[in-house]
């Protein structure tokens, strides 16, 4: 059975979850609606022995007690605006990732990780000029909410756009 990537993790993951927290406690102070969800699991998509691409970007699973939270939030609001916070360690990108419908002043705030051994066809995709997708779904793949990236600098490792360097691990 593989490891989870967050097994032998350093404090990153934690700091990304605080520092998750802490914007949305911001967001709470100036009156916003704020839906934070923590994943299960984040793919990075499509993955190396996928033949369908359903999108390009990001799946994000999360608890089953967590998903109305995000569908309701997302519902009738547009999503204008987003930033992300990234660190990149032992193979790993950490994202605190904010999402905003300003107009409606509603966020949503996902601290997320993803393996860079993991991404070579979505980089490539992306080179391609594939726009980057985020899918929030709960363990049924069939339900989900989707946040679209124009640029997605923000939320890929400093240089991810290099040919890969065949001797780096």
């Amino acid at each position: 059975m593989e490891e989870h990537p967050l097994s032998e993790s350093s404090n990153t993951w934690e700091t990304v979850v605080e520092e998750c927290e802490a914007v949305a406690e911001e967001y709470r102070e100036r009156d916003w609606h704020v839906v934070v969800a923590l994943p299960g699991d984040v793919v990075p998509v499509p993955g190396t022995g996928d033949e369908v691409v359903s999108h390009v970007g990001l799946d994000v699973i999360v608890g089953d007690d967590v998903y109305p939270e995000v569908e309701s939030a997302v519902e009738g609001v547009t999503f204008d605006e987003y930033e992300a916070f990234r660190a990149v360690e032992g193979g790993l990108v950490y994202l605190t990732l904010v999402v905003r419908a300003t107009e409606d002043e509603v966020a949503v705030c996902l601290p997320l990780y993803y393996r860079l051994a993991e991404t070579d066809r979505l980089f490539s995709l992306l080179r391609q000029g594939e726009t980057m997708r985020t899918k929030v779904h709960p363990l049924d793949p069939e339900k989900g909410v989707e946040f679209v990236h124009e640029d997605p600098d923000p939320l890929l490792p400093p240089n991810w756009d290099d040919e890969p360097d065949p001797s780096a691990e």
